[in-house]
């Protein structure tokens, strides 16, 4: 079964680590290809070294030319199945495949919001529904914002759970702390993501400011680079919080700031499941949250971690405070959320619960593929 993954970009986001995920986990006879859009980068090249076939269409100024050009790649490759992650590949996926046979997937990563599309998109996303057999989506919360808009199409959406694998191996936790000159009795908050209005990191630091007032050894570290990352420093500066929250940039080290973290916390308005969450989470971290997107159903609330409403500082504090100067109940919701991201949330898992729906849309449609080995699981057509 040859598996095309397209999607816009394969640069930095979560989007294109977790189609990495599916190249890396694939099961038995099942051949990946990774497709992208505009532009390549680190991800392709991560997919491309887990043994995936890869592409750049490398966007043609007519979007037609563009769709003629995918549609003879996946007949030349021989496509039995397209997986088009968010909007655009979910577009030029439904588009290419024209009567082809092959099996069209959409994968929504993200719940929908005002400004995410075009003003025509809605009508485009009408017609590529109409001929994608079937719309992954991340989390149960990203469903219900996409079926709200169409529900004659309901049928056609599922939830399979963004899954990650077990971290690699990272620098010791003192080393790590030791090259960011955190002395010992330091307690550590970090947060991870771009710096854009939807992670909304300046509720964070107003939030932090009021941690501080309390527990004077209080840090928080924010690692991510974008758009809004004067003003965030504007912020700190006018709060008197030098001392107390750092602006970490853009970092490739993830895994080894969550082991030198003490909380892991994620203020944003919008996300899908996020990745980062999953990230604490395997790092044994408890996870103070907002109700964003998924964020609460990966989150147990008060065993895992805490999930507190969008936009409250208030109750944003008071959540980080809790666990922050409490070790032990940090400790504790951290051994908690790993056992739950190694029973509910790894990579292994979200790739057989997806392969399983490929394999369903092929036999549906009278295509032969591999027999491979599901568990328990099984899709219906």
């Amino acid at each position: 079964m040859r598996v095309l993954h397209l999607v816009e970009s394969m640069g930095h986001g979560g989007a294109e680590w977790l189609i990495v995920e599916h190249v890396r986990h694939a099961g038995p006879g099942v051949e990946s290809l990774v497709c992208a859009i505009n532009r390549g980068g680190a991800a392709l090249d991560a997919a491309a070294g887990y043994g995936a076939r890869t592409f750049v269409l490398a966007k043609a100024e007519r979007r037609f030319a563009t769709v003629r050009r995918l549609a003879r790649l996946m007949k030349e490759e021989r496509v039995d199945v397209v997986n088009g992650h968010n909007p655009v590949g979910g577009l030029y996926a439904a588009l290419a495949c024209g009567g082809s046979g092959t099996a069209v997937f959409r994968t929504e990563h993200s719940i929908h919001y005002s400004g995410r599309h075009s003003a025509v998109y809605p009508l485009l996303e009408v017609l590529s529904t109409a001929v994608t057999r079937r719309v992954v989506c991340v989390c149960q919360a990203v469903l219900e914002s996409h079926v709200r808009r169409m529900p004659w199409a309901a049928r056609r959406f599922v939830t399979v759970a963004n899954g990650i694998s077990p971290a690699p191996p990272t620098r010791a936790r003192d080393s790590v702390r030791q090259e960011l000159g955190v002395s010992p009795d330091e307690r550590i908050a970090l947060t991870v993501g771009s710096l854009t209005p939807a992670k909304a990191q300046h509720v964070l630091i107003d939030a932090f400011a009021r941690i501080v007032r309390d527990t004077p050894n209080a840090r928080l570290w924010i690692a991510g680079e974008g758009a809004l990352r004067q003003e965030l420093e504007a912020q700190i500066r006018a709060a008197g919080l030098e001392a107390h929250v750092r602006l970490l940039g853009a970092r490739s080290d993830t895994p080894a700031l969550m082991s030198a973290c003490d909380v892991f916390v994620l203020s944003s308005v919008r996300e899908g499941l996020p990745v980062t969450v999953l990230e604490a989470m395997r790092a044994g971290r408890a996870v103070v949250a907002t109700a964003a997107g998924g964020s609460a159903e990966a989150i147990e609330d008060g065993v895992t971690g805490r999930v507190v409403p969008m936009k409250d500082t208030v109750a944003l504090s008071g959540a980080l405070h809790a666990v922050l100067r409490d070790p032990d109940l940090a400790a504790r919701m951290g051994r908690a959320g790993q056992e739950r991201w190694a029973r509910d949330f790894t990579a292994e898992r979200m790739v057989r619960e997806t392969e399983a729906l490929y394999r369903a849309a092929c036999e549906h449609s009278g295509r032969r593929v591999p027999a491979a080995a599901l568990g328990d699981h099984r899709a219906t057509s």
